[in-house]
């Protein structure tokens, strides 16, 4: 598995690769860091600046080294890390390229709070990166810390609950983690059928004995999904979505609610099939 960690050094990004870099003791994990700089600023645009971009570049080379170093001196096993340091416009089309290029599974960013939640999924860098990102983007929250997957929310529409399926399960075989399948009734439609043979169903047709499927009526998603991480104390949430618009409607009535979801529990989001 491969996963690309954007940093921009600060310490909200270190979030993020200590959790990536904790994830690898359990996987065989490859890691990339990304930092790419910003060329859009006043300074970087003016007519004669290559010398302060040569100054940035050498910075940077510097501060991704103390990097580096710092994560192989916190951590006794071995870890295949490598970077990448590059300048541009648009932070969100380099992740992409870059993850393209070098066969990323996973983007991994940082995120803080409810607030910052609200602000890392809709502001300007990490919004670019989930909406230009055809590969999977997993937010880690400021006080999430990694103690293993073992139990996976995600979060269902029930539509194309087998294709999402596809993607979700070898990621849940991998960590040998129940995947608990929630949906939010909202409109007291529910789930067309019996919810239990479906889930004998899924168990049987993905060979995979940890599937559980819930059901649950309240009008409020993100209290829904809150109250059910909470109640099988979920080590991540799991989300398909067309692009950040849905993810601000989820939380845009919360963001002044420091929940467990939005703090500690490291969001997974996949792009959702038109």
């Amino acid at each position: 598995m491969r996963i690309l960690i954007p940093t921009d050094f600060s310490e909200l990004s270190k979030v993020a690769i200590k959790y990536a870099v904790d994830l690898s003791k359990d996987l065989e994990v490859k890691l990339m860091l990304l930092h790419v700089i910003d060329t859009n600023t006043p300074s970087m645009a003016r007519v004669g600046s290559h010398k302060l971009q040569e100054a940035i570049k050498t910075s940077s080379e510097r501060a991704m080294k103390e990097l580096l170093a710092s994560i192989k001196k916190d951590n006794s096993h071995n870890i295949d890390i490598s970077y990448e340091i590059t300048s541009g416009t648009s932070i969100g089309k380099y992740v992409e390229t870059t993850a393209l290029k070098n066969d990323i599974d996973i983007v991994c960013i940082g995120t803080k709070g409810a607030s910052g939640l609200k602000k890392i999924l809709f502001g300007s860098n990490a919004a670019s990166i989930i909406e230009k990102s055809s590969i999977p983007v997993l937010t880690i929250p400021e006080f999430a810390r990694y103690k293993g997957i073992k139990n996976i929310v995600y979060s269902s529409d029930f539509y194309n609950l087998e294709k999402e399926l596809d993607l979700i399960i070898p990621f849940a075989k991998l960590m040998d983690a129940w995947i608990q399948i929630l949906h939010i009734d909202k409109a007291d439609e529910g789930f067309e059928g019996d919810l239990q043979q479906k889930e004998k169903s899924l168990i049987k047709d993905f060979s995979y004995q940890k599937i559980k499927m819930t059901e649950l009526k309240i009008n409020s998603v993100v209290l829904g999904i809150n109250n059910f991480v909470a109640d099988v104390d979920a080590d991540m949430v799991i989300m398909f979505t067309h692009h950040t618009n849905f993810l601000e409607k989820v939380f845009q009535k919360s963001v002044t609610q420091n929940t467990a979801f939005q703090t500690r529990i490291p969001l997974f989001t996949f792009q959702k099939e038109a």
